[in-house]
């Protein structure tokens, strides 16, 4: 006789409720449409610019001199056409370009993203610790560590926004 197997639930069904519940799935959001930025706009703009933040479906990018604002500026509708091609347009409804310096940190921080391999980010102890309580009472190592790297990367996020 067999053994009749269980319903096998998605992890997509068994994250969301965390995720909505513990505010990441809007900032995993927000991370989308900052990392497709580079990607939109290609290196040489993406050199010149540096997506800030993104809020009410608007992303708010820093450009590093007035010629660069006027010319994005006029390119903002290809722009969105692409960012809406990539992370997708219920994500996204706006551009808005502001004169600006890119602090050394930003520039710094880009270019570490760069070197670094995919879900590795820098956490001080206290944002460690504070991981490991929010990930620990997950019985699955697998879902815990995802958990963990999903909850890195959001903080490690705010904590560079809270510094632009």
């Amino acid at each position: 006789m067999k053994k009749k197997l269980g319903k096998v639930d998605l992890l997509g069904d068994i994250l969301k409720p965390f995720l909505s519940s513990s505010g990441l799935e809007r900032k995993m959001e927000e991370q989308k449409v900052l990392d497709a930025w580079p990607k939109a706009v290609g290196e040489i703009i993406a050199e010149k610019t540096f997506p800030l933040r993104v809020r009410n479906r608007v992303l708010y990018v820093v450009v590093t001199n007035s010629v660069w604002l006027q010319e994005l500026h006029f390119m903002k509708g290809i722009i969105l056409q692409k960012m809406h091609r990539l992370v997708g347009d219920r994500h996204l409804q706006d551009l808005r370009f502001t004169f600006g310096e890119i602090e050394p940190s930003a520039v710094h921080w880009k270019m570490e993203e760069k070197k670094r391999t995919p879900g590795e980010v820098n956490l001080n102890e206290e944002e460690k610790d504070r991981v490991e309580r929010a990930v620990g009472g997950v019985s699955n190592p697998e879902i815990r560590e995802i958990l963990r790297r999903v909850y890195s990367k959001a903080l490690a996020a705010d904590r560079f926004r809270l510094k632009g």
